[in-house]
This record gives structure tokens, sequence and C-alpha cells, in this order.
């Protein structure tokens, strides 16, 4: 069968429908997209809250609880044990169908009406402030996190221990300020490195121990950027250094950043892959066009998928077990078959254009539902009722597509429009990978709502802090700090003061948030560029410039040195 060009309906570029994605299609029951893989993955990041807590009322009791969504957000919460409760029923809120509507209008509604889980959490404890997270214990601001302990401003990270501020990070403990640093620990400052111990300020290590500002280096000790050292000069070095200052480490963040562009990277991090393309890809087969995605198999266009995926398309965060997704966000842990849908998981099979409907199965348009079955809107049916209404809906959907403010048209096969989305465009994740200002966000069709900040008085400014970590006492934990970059207050809470101070690093500056989005500039984003290996060494095994070509997520416009693989492996000490 021959590839098809299509013309994205949301940004008017071409993009390629392949023989392999026309047999996805067809086995799926769906019809071809008419958005660009790009604009249909940022559709469904807007789907996503993965960085704020809220505060409001919980719908039955009226009390304040923490939420995914504002109180400003026109949905209902219930916080999440009275949600899976016995006090309400979300059959009560169903509708019957109206074929003189669009579908997503009659969605749009129900949305509003249908209580939804206050927070995407299960067993945690003293953990409170946060969200899309398990099995967590004593830990503060983590998101999108999983088995952590003693731990505070984490996010996307897992079974981690006495960590704080990183992003995208597996199996540490002692971790500070650093990015897709997994295995490791007492790393700090560092990015993409792994099973490394005593490590300050480096990137690209594999199993190193006592290294300072070093890059791409295997199996070494004691080096100080990238030079071999003895135990003794190294332990001198960094005595005379002095690394309890917060001058000592912003100045050897700014000459280290600048040591670290003269090495070359690798084109992609993927590990232990056949036939895959993407960046961050790990012990995955035949996934294409995809990022961060582990244990995967039989994918395109997926993004954050781990622990054991197969068979899905345009599918974002989660996996866990689940086959044959489409068009999905955050749907997980062992669901099948579950297409064009929005947090629903507990082995949830068979649903289409669901959201927060959990252990449920075949059900179409439904919110708020908990292992219910033949659900159209919330409204109970029969089996046979069910799939003769089910395709009475999809045809009218067809005949009857929503059109929204920007003319564009969904029938059957979209993913749910971005209006309908709890959050706003600077809510969600979308914001994280693709910044866009309120006008612009506006312009594409996105909404956006100012935070609503609460007034604190501020005690202190980040300034004015001490430079030495070894000035500072218990009390610091009773000031209210104003932020260095953004002026918002912040504090240091008892958990963070002691790791401080058992690590002897300095107070930081910068609220939470803003170090987020320092840390974030390390990440690459969601797509992928052709280019060329940038290696001209005569070293290597080419005359001139590499004549290697690949896919990146390295953008032709940034200063990176972007090697090939067999450039790279030269370069690696």
């Amino acid at each position: 069968m021959e590839t098809q060009t299509k013309n994205c309906q949301n940004c008017k570029q071409d993009f390629i429908i392949d023989s392999e994605d026309m047999a996805f299609y067809g086995k799926a029951n769906v019809p071809f997209p008419t958005w660009c893989p790009k604009c249909r993955m940022i559709r469904r990041l807007n789907y996503r809250n993965e960085r704020y807590l809220y505060r409001r009322p919980d719908f039955l009791t009226g009390q304040e609880i923490f939420a995914s969504f504002p109180k400003e957000a026109n949905v209902r919460t219930i916080e999440n044990k009275g949600w899976y409760g016995t006090d309400w029923d979300p059959l009560d809120y169903g509708l019957e169908y109206d074929f003189s509507k669009p579908f997503f209008e009659q969605l749009a509604v129900l949305l509003t009406q249908a209580p939804l889980p206050a927070r995407s959490v299960f067993n945690l404890i003293n953990s409170d402030y946060s969200n899309e997270a398990s099995e967590l214990k004593n830990c503060y601001l983590c998101f999108n996190t999983d088995y952590g302990e003693n731990s505070a401003y984490m996010r996307k990270a897992n079974h981690f221990k006495d960590c704080f501020d990183l992003y995208e990070c597996t199996e540490d403990e002692l971790c500070y300020e650093s990015v897709m640093v997994d295995k490791s620990y007492q790393t700090l400052f560092s990015v993409d490195c792994e099973s490394c111990v005593n490590v300050w300020f480096s990137k690209g290590l594999r199993g190193c121990t006592n290294c300072f500002g070093c890059v791409n280096l295997r199996n070494k000790s004691y080096y100080f950027l990238n030079e071999p050292c003895t135990k003794e000069e190294y332990a001198q070095k960094l005595q005379m250094l002095n690394l309890g200052l917060y001058k000592t480490i912003e100045d050897t963040r700014q000459q280290v950043a600048r040591f670290w562009m003269t090495f070359p990277n690798k084109y992609n991090h993927n590990l232990r892959i056949l036939n895959s393309t993407g960046e961050r890809i790990f012990d995955s087969k035949n996934v294409r066009d995809s990022y961060s995605v582990k244990g995967g198999e039989n994918l395109r266009y997926c993004q954050d998928i781990q622990a054991t995926c197969a068979n899905c398309y345009d599918y974002s965060v989660w996996g866990a077990g689940s086959e044959n997704m489409y068009e999905c966000m955050t749907c997980g842990m062992g669901c099948y078959n579950v297409k064009f849908s929005f947090n629903c998981w507990e082995n949830a099979r068979d649903l289409e254009y669901c959201i927060y409907s959990m252990g449920s199965k075949d059900c179409f348009g439904c919110v708020g539902l908990y292992k219910k079955q033949y659900c159209i809107l919330n409204k109970q049916y029969t089996k046979e009722e069910y799939f003769a209404l089910r395709e009475k809906i999809i045809a009218h959907m067809n005949d009857m597509p929503y059109v929204d403010p920007k003319g564009r048209v969904y029938r059957y096969g979209e993913f749910l429009p971005s209006e309908l989305s709890p959050h706003t465009y600077n809510e969600s994740i979308a914001n994280d990978f693709y910044p866009l200002t309120q006008e612009s966000a506006i312009a594409e069709g996105y909404t956006w709502r100012e935070p609503v900040t609460k007034a604190f008085t501020i005690t202190i400014k980040a300034e004015d802090l001490p430079d030495s970590i070894e000035e500072v006492d218990e009390h610091i934990t009773n000031e209210v700090i104003s932020c260095k970059a953004c002026s918002k207050a912040y504090k240091i809470i008892p958990l963070e003061f002691q790791f401080y101070k058992k690590l002897g690093v300095p107070l930081p500056r910068f609220c939470h948030d803003c170090r987020f989005i320092e840390r974030f500039t390390f990440i690459n984003p969601p797509e992928l560029w052709h280019r060329q290996c940038m290696c001209d060494k005569d070293t290597h095994s080419h005359a001139g410039v590499c004549p290697n070509q690949f896919e990146t997520s390295y953008a032709p416009e940034r200063p990176d040195i972007v090697y090939c693989e067999e450039c790279y492996q030269e370069e690696v000490m």
C-alpha cells in the first residue's frame, strides 16, 4: 500500500501516513488522523498538569482539599477516598444522548457535572503535597513520581531516597539538582549520568566515582575536569573550592557549562534498542518517533511510556502493561484498547472518549466512572443497547462534527478538543515543552488562566541569605524567602534543611519552580530533526566531515556538538 500525504488541519503542514500507519489504523478501526504527529501530541499534553497543586472545596463535604485543578476550573472534585466511596453515584449525572447537538458539546457538559477524583495518587504517607504519584513516604511537591522517601521537588522520578530537585531520574539516593541521573549515589548538579557515586557537575558519565566537572567518562575515579589525579589531589582540589559557599556553586555552574559545550553529545540517549528511533528509548523494539520510552514494543508517536507497553500509537504518559492504546493521555496500568481518553486506569478496557473512568469496560463518552460497563454519557445500557447506540453516535459525530472556535473539525477519531481540558495551556506540560505567551496560546486556540497567588509576608530576600551553609541553623525554616528570579515566596522545609546540612551545600536562592525551569533547559523536546554528524576529526575512521546522518532531538540551531554513534564512542574515555 502506498503512503499518503495529508495536510494538518491545525498547523497546515504536510505529514506522511505510511503503510505501517495504515495497518495500525485499520486494525484499530479508526480513520486516518487529520492533525500531524506534533500537533496531536501537543493537544494531548494540554491535558496534563504535572507541576501544580491547588486548594479547592470538596464537592461532597465542602472542606478544602488539595486538587489537580484550581477552584476556578469548571469541574467538581472529591477527595480521593470519598471519590471511591459509596456516598455518590456517577450514573446520577447520566445524560440522554441528544442527536441535535455535536457529541463534544454534550461531553463538555458532563465534564462540568460528574465529579473527578481530586488527585491521581495512590498509597501516600505524609506526602499530601504531591500528585500523579504513588508509594511515597515523607515527600513534598513530588509529581509523576513513584516509590520515593524523604525527598522533595522531584518530577518524573521513581525509586529514590533522600533526593531533592531531580528530573527524570531512577534509583537514586542523596542526589541533588540533576537531570537524567540513574542508579547513582550522591551525584549533584549533573546531567545524563548512570551508576555514579560522589560525582559533581558532570555530564555523560557511566560507572564513575569521585569525579568533578567531567564529561563522557566511563568507569573512572578521581578525575577533575577530565584530568586524572590521585585521591589526595582530588580531595585537596575540592577543599580549595569550598563547595559550601553559594558563590562557589554559581561560579562553578557557569565555568562547567562552558566546559561541557566543548565536548560532543551522542545524537540520542537510547540504550538496548532494536529497530527503534527517538530519544531516551530503552529496552525496546520497533519503537519509532517516540520519546522517553522504557520497555516498549511496536509503538509510534508515544511519549513518557514506562514498564512494558505494546502496539500503541499517539499515547502519552504511563504504560504499565497496557496494549492497543490510541490517542490517550495518562491512561495505563493494564489498560487495553482505550482510545481518545484522558486519565483512565486500573485495567480499563474498550473505552472511547472517557475521562477519569477507572476499571471500566465498554464505555463511550463517560466521566468519573468506577468499574462500570456499557455506559454512554454516564447512562447505563444493556450490552445490545450500548453497541447499537455507539454505532449511531459514531455516525452522528461524522454527520454533525464539532467545530471549534478556530474552525477545526472534530469527527470520530480525533482526540478531545483543547478547550475541553480542565487545565489551561499554561497549567499543562504542553507549556513546559512548547512555552507560549498568553496572547500566542489564545491565538492558537488554547485556554489560559492567570494563577492566583497567595500573599506572603517576606521575611528575607534570597540575596541576603548567608553564603555558607555553616552559617545557617534550623531557624531558617521559619523564614519566608523571596525568589531571586521571580520574587515569589518560598520556604526551606525542615527535611530540606537537614539535607543541605548533610551534603554541605548552600541554600538555594531560587524558588522550586524557577529551579525546575533551569533544570528543564537540559531536556530536549519530544521531536526529531534530520542532521549530519558534526565530527571532522582526521583521527576518526572517516576522512573530512563524517558522512553519517541521523534523526536527533538536538535542534539544528542549538550550539551543542552532535556526533553519530561511531564518532561519539571514539571520544568517550
